[in-house]
């Protein structure tokens, strides 16, 4: 009897650790732009050791292959994974822009909406949520296919290596313009959107958007940005960018090391303000160290460390 438990265990060791390879072998398939293939591998892990996860991972990687047929894979697999989730994280995932415009994706929203507020208590501004959730998805939903380009045009010298990159860059303007259009009739109505009224990272959209809009914009409504973080209602890596930015514009260091440039196709920040003490006033604002933030977010060496 004891063999037989210890036979067992070791096959379900086995299973599970199959399992994890597929796992890890699908992500790094999905990261390099080859989804058919991490498709197959999620499957491959899903019939070995089904889970909440690889429902939400087969259902996200569905949704970047853009086909009604595998929409429907999207929302069968999606509804599995959110059955027992009461987060709203995936009403902004922007792996399901090709899917928010489908009638199922309301309901999707309906749902999450409701499990988040009955455990979390009501969003002030629901209606107001939803529509900043939906502009984040546009705003990021064609960088998966976007990013994947533009690390090839780094290793090739300054080059695409195809031109499928053009319409895609195209559709990025376009749901950019879009989201400007809508996000400032949505400000005239409600005013900047708070944390404690949108929820965090709904009232981060906004300014996310601002940030992708023109230098006029930024300008104008960064004010409002700045009292709602002064006030702990917006995010400080959201005031950071455009505190930031709008300082680059005019020609000027920026404060927070969050500003890139390329130089000699080498990415680098923009020249910075008294570096020694860049980190000083990252903390200040409630952010961490820059060296690990451009590592981790840019793969830059930070050489600078801040004076004792």
């Amino acid at each position: 009897m004891k063999k037989l438990i210890a036979l067992s265990l070791t096959l379900l060791f086995f299973q599970a650790a199959f399992g994890q390879n597929n796992t890890s072998t699908a992500d790094s398939l999905k990261n390099e732009g080859l989804l058919m293939p991490a498709l197959m591998k999620y499957g491959e892990a899903m019939a070995q050791h089904p889970s909440t996860e690889m429902s939400y991972k087969i259902a996200s990687t569905t949704a970047l292959l853009w086909t009604s047929q595998m929409r429907d894979t999207t929302f069968y697999f999606l509804n599995i994974a959110l059955q027992n989730d009461s987060s709203l994280e995936p009403l902004y995932n922007p792996d399901f822009l090709s899917v928010i415009d489908d009638p199922r994706w309301e309901k999707v929203e309906d749902a999450q909406f409701k499990k988040y507020e009955a455990k979390n208590g009501p969003i002030k501004n629901e209606p107001f949520a939803r529509e900043l959730f939906r502009m984040i998805i546009k705003d990021q939903g064609m960088m998966y296919a976007g990013n994947i380009e533009r690390r090839k045009y780094m290793k090739n010298g300054g080059y695409f290596s195809t031109p499928a990159i053009f319409p895609v860059l195209a559709m990025e303007e376009k749901n950019k313009k879009e989201n400007e259009e809508q996000l400032l009739k949505l400000l005239d109505q409600y005013g900047w959107p708070t944390a404690s009224a949108v929820t965090e990272v709904a009232a981060a959209g906004a300014a996310l958007i601002i940030n992708h809009a023109s230098h006029e914009l930024r300008a104008k409504y960064f004010p409002m940005l700045e009292k709602a973080f002064k006030n702990g209602e917006a995010q400080p890596l959201r005031y950071a960018k455009m505190c930031d930015r709008l300082l680059v514009e005019e020609g000027k260091e920026q404060l927070y090391g969050t500003q890139m440039k390329f130089d000699n196709m080498v990415r680098k920040p923009y020249p910075i303000k008294e570096p020694e003490k860049v980190d000083k006033r990252r903390a200040e604002i409630g952010l961490g160290p820059l060296k690990p933030y451009l590592k981790e977010r840019f793969n830059i060496d930070w050489p600078t460390a801040e004076k004792k």
